[in-house]
């Protein structure tokens, strides 16, 4: 199972009586913004729900949390016995 992605619900007061919701996510030492509210609310309680609410729609399993996708095991194209370099076998006879 890959690891947790750290991704927090922020909420950032542009005005008296104006805030939004933020998803921020941690990457190394720095944290990027993932999405954020369009239009602001009257209040922090309404803006942190929302964005907890928006936060809970990239999850596919609540139970487990957000998480990168499991990569794709490669698939190696493979036209016969590969010998050294990728020459093939050699030929007997």
């Amino acid at each position: 199972m890959q690891p947790l992605r750290r991704i927090a619900v922020t909420v950032l007061e542009e005005e008296e009586g104006a805030y939004r919701w933020r998803l921020v996510e941690l990457e190394g030492e720095s944290w990027y913004v993932l999405s954020q509210q369009a239009r602001s609310m009257k209040t922090y309680k309404a803006a942190m729900a929302a964005g907890l609410l928006e936060l809970q729609k990239m999850i596919d399993d609540l139970d487990v949390g957000p998480r990168d996708e499991e990569p794709e095991p490669s698939k190696a194209k493979r036209s016969g016995p590969v010998f050294g370099f990728g020459f093939g076998l050699p030929k007997l006879g």
